[in-house]
């Protein structure tokens, strides 16, 4: 069995300045961490439960807990902890790393790429440069071994519109590499947070941002993160283009199948969104999605990413 991991992220993706990655000796601290039950539910609990959400005494204190959790977990995930979990995990051949400028770099990921060669770095736009010279900095980044470009417009507060994000997709479009975006109007920052008040979650919305953007771009390689869960309504937004995969991040067993029946099995990427989910429960998740199916297992496992990106296998 061998798998490629096509989403993951190493370090703190959510504050500039905090160098995670290559630190030593952190260990899992003490904290209120609801990824936990969705884990070891196998992903069939929900992150956000229905009948919190509902609850306007609890939804407020939940989405905080959940929020802080999840910065948590990124400073406790750093790459020596990422390289003690891949040992445990042979089967995971390579993870492909999504940096999120400008809490991270190209340059970043690259360097913990040559000290973990499991690593496979995507690149990020560097917002702040003029546009000529991201672009530059982009297919120089592809000449060092960037295999795709990771879109963040949540967090790095910018529409998919943004005439930068463009002319960075072009970039990857004439290279036909993939670009992998985030989808999900959801919240990174607690409202005590600065970040807050410059992160705007519509930019990542599913239907009024990432529907049209696949649309736009229909000729492009697009990777639609964290759709699998919610395979009926990727479907549904995108079911006339040939250009939209999506990754399985924090799916079940039968959310893996649904998304393969619905999308096609040459669409559908395995994908763990560690630290925010797990190696083990993932890959136990993909093992019964497509237990007896050998081939499709490979199929959503390795080579549809490693095909995508130009890999041998």
């Amino acid at each position: 069995m061998r798998i490629i991991d096509s989403h993951a992220h190493i370090g703190d993706i959510f504050h500039e300045n905090i160098n995670i990655t290559f630190k030593t000796n952190i260990k899992k601290g003490e904290y209120d961490d609801p990824f936990i039950q969705c884990e070891k539910s196998g992903y069939t609990t929900a992150l956000f439960p229905a009948d919190v959400m509902a609850d306007p005494e609890k939804v407020g204190p939940f989405v905080y807990s959940l929020i802080k959790a999840g910065q948590y977990r990124c400073w406790e995930w750093t790459l020596e902890n990422l390289t003690r979990e891949l040992d445990a995990h042979p089967e995971v051949k390579n993870i492909v790393m999504l940096p999120i400028w400008p809490n991270q770099t190209f340059e970043e990921y690259w360097a913990a790429s040559k000290l973990e060669p499991r690593i496979i770095p995507f690149t990020t736009c560097v917002l702040d440069m003029p546009v000529e010279e991201m672009c530059g900095k982009l297919r120089q980044d592809i000449r060092n071994g960037a295999k795709g470009l990771k879109l963040h417009p949540t967090i790095q507060n910018v529409a998919l519109d943004d005439p930068r994000i463009e002319a960075a997709v072009k970039v990857f479009g004439e290279a036909d590499l993939p670009v992998l975006t985030h989808c999900g109007a959801n919240a990174y920052y607690t409202d005590d947070d600065p970040h807050s008040k410059t992160s705007n979650p519509m930019f990542s919305d599913f239907q009024t941002a990432v529907v049209p953007f696949c649309h736009k771009w229909k000729d492009y390689k697009i990777i639609v993160a964290h759709s699998a869960s919610c395979c009926e309504v990727l479907y549904e937004g995108v079911k006339d283009l040939p250009n939209v995969y999506t990754d399985t991040s924090m799916c079940s067993a039968q959310l893996m199948r649904r998304a393969v029946e619905l999308l096609g099995e040459d669409k559908v990427l395995f994908g763990t969104d560690v630290p925010f989910g797990s190696f083990h429960y993932s890959v136990a998740e993909l093992k019964k999605a497509f237990e007896g199916q050998p081939e499709l297992l490979d199929k959503v496992g390795y080579t549809n990413i490693a095909r995508l990106m130009h890999l041998e296998f």
